[in-house]
């Protein structure tokens, strides 16, 4: 994996986990576990290289709000820093509603899909919490993982 995508979900388990990772588990990021954090983690401190649409930020930007609505303080810094490092890819609305996909799966996720081409090619590694974006993501044989994987008991 050269470098990564990281969809709303997974991003701002990132920003506030890596903020307050007492509070994983609650709030914005009440789905999530401290493990399934500490694992994100884990995948993403070595690579430097991340990629990201306007579309997944935003989504992000309004979970972590600003100022007085931030979950976690600092949370809108966090983002910012974020952005600064990152290679923005802006994929046009006016062609991204015309993919199958847009109907099915809304603006944020079909802008992602329409980046295929180009994530298998620099094999870009998506994660996501998103059963349709990653099942969509995986036909296209895209590197995906859905991080909700990772609360599976692995005993039965």
């Amino acid at each position: 994996m050269a470098s990564v995508l990281l969809d709303s979900g997974p991003l701002v388990l990132f920003l506030c986990g890596s903020l307050r990772p007492d509070l994983v588990g609650k709030g914005k990021t009440k789905q999530h576990t401290l493990e399934m954090f500490q694992k994100l983690n884990e995948e993403l401190i070595e690579i430097d290289n991340h990629i990201s649409l306007p579309n997944v930020l935003t989504e992000a930007s309004n979970h972590l709000g600003a100022g007085q609505q931030q979950p976690v303080d600092g949370a809108a810094r966090a983002l910012s820093t974020y952005i600064l490092k990152l290679e923005e890819i802006f994929q046009p609305s006016k062609e991204v509603i015309g993919l199958s996909e847009y109907m099915s799966v809304g603006l944020s996720d079909a802008a992602i899909i329409s980046c295929v081409p180009r994530l298998k090619k620099e094999n870009v590694r998506v994660f996501t919490q998103d059963w349709e974006l990653y099942s969509r993501l995986s036909k296209f044989e895209v590197d995906c993982v859905n991080i909700m994987h990772w609360a599976t008991p692995k005993e039965w």
